[in-house]
């Protein structure tokens, strides 16, 4: 959580600028798939502590399009389809209610896993979306706790900002994005997967 907000204020106008993108893209609708990519592929590279530049949402922007797309489609639509199913099952009584909430589960545990989707896209060498859908459920399996109480520091990050109005322009998207990224990269560090941030030179 320190290391988002420590993030955002070293990068402070690169945050605003992908905030400002992010709208931008996402409400353009056919560009938001584009746009998710191409913050996540910055904000990665942040957390993995390498070079920074606008000149990396357009490249993540261009690269994997189609993967990028298909990514997008299931953060939109399968939880609108588990939530609908919910309220089948579990409306109709009997034995339907089982699969509804087992149903249910599945989407708590897709709505914790849902914040490391896009970060595995760039931290994986082949960011097939099978491999990343995996590996997100089994850190959030592995991690319960720390999921979840990332999760919650991401929806304190949106009331906080809704609450004030402006931050959810400007700063909003750019905090929750490099949560994401310093959440999976934390996370896979205290597992020996990511290389550990540089030691800093001096006294």
């Amino acid at each position: 959580m320190g290391r988002t907000f420590k993030g955002a204020y070293e990068e402070f106008f690169l945050v605003v600028g992908l905030s400002v993108l992010f709208w931008i893209g996402t409400l353009l609708v056919v560009t938001a798939p584009m746009t998710w990519a191409g913050m996540h592929h910055v904000a990665n590279r942040m957390a993995n502590y390498k070079r920074v530049e606008f000149g990396f949402f357009w490249e993540g922007a261009r690269q994997h399009i189609g993967r990028g797309a298909l990514l997008a489609l299931l953060l939109v639509f399968a939880p609108i389809a588990m939530t609908i199913s919910i309220n089948f099952y579990l409306s109709g009584g009997g034995w339907l209610v089982v699969p509804g909430f087992i149903t249910l589960w599945l989407l708590l545990l897709s709505v914790l896993a849902a914040q490391y989707f896009y970060p595995l896209f760039w931290q994986q060498n082949e960011p097939t979306v099978p491999l990343l859908l995996r590996n997100s459920f089994l850190l959030v399996i592995r991690h319960p706790l720390y999921s979840v109480l990332m999760l919650l520091f991401q929806l304190l990050l949106a009331v906080v900002s809704i609450v004030l109005v402006v931050p959810v322009l400007l700063i909003l998207p750019g905090l929750l994005v490099l949560s994401h990224n310093y959440a999976l990269v934390g996370l896979l560090q205290e597992m020996d997967l990511a290389p550990q941030p540089p030691q800093m030179s001096g006294t």
